[in-house]
């Protein structure tokens, strides 16, 4: 297995980034209802711009063989509750573990967690899929659940962390 390796984002690799990331949910936009895109307009697909002036994010890229394959955004709390806000893997690189490892690599980067929250629109399969049954997180609520807009809150409580 090829060895993964997780970086700060920085002005350097922002830009590469940020087309992986646009590309990536630009593939996912397939698997929203029809009338999403109507609701949101031009907020259909995250963003990660200004991300890396934003003191509480915590921006990532991941390596592979000095390529870049993907990236996250994180934002680490004082109570070590903390938040994953994007993740992401390069359309031509899924289905290979990279998502997994990435999250398994954060999981080592910040051992003081308590919990990790993240939230994903219900019919986001795959992503509901990951979470649950590759990564080990838990539905704990839906936001919204009779409107257009519901999202599933997932959290994962890390092990002697309680």
């Amino acid at each position: 297995m090829q060895t993964l390796t997780l970086l700060p984002m920085n002005t350097g690799n922002f830009e590469e980034a940020k087309r992986m990331m646009e590309r990536s949910f630009a593939d996912s936009i397939d698997d929203l209802p029809e009338h999403f895109g109507e609701i949101h307009g031009n907020d259909v697909l995250p963003s990660i711009d200004g991300v890396l002036e934003d003191v509480q994010a915590t921006p990532l890229v991941f390596y592979q063989e000095e390529k870049m394959v993907g990236g996250a955004v994180v934002k680490l709390k004082e109570d070590n509750n903390n938040e994953l806000d994007l993740l992401f893997v390069d359309l031509d690189h899924l289905d290979k573990g990279i998502g997994y490892r990435a999250w398994l690599e954060i999981e080592k980067r910040y051992p003081q967690t308590k919990t990790w929250t993240t939230v994903t629109p219900p019919c986001l399969i795959r992503n509901v899929y990951f979470y649950v049954n590759k990564c080990g997180f838990h539905i704990i609520r839906i936001d919204d659940p009779k409107s257009d807009d519901s999202m599933f809150v997932f959290q994962k409580v890390m092990k002697n962390k309680r």
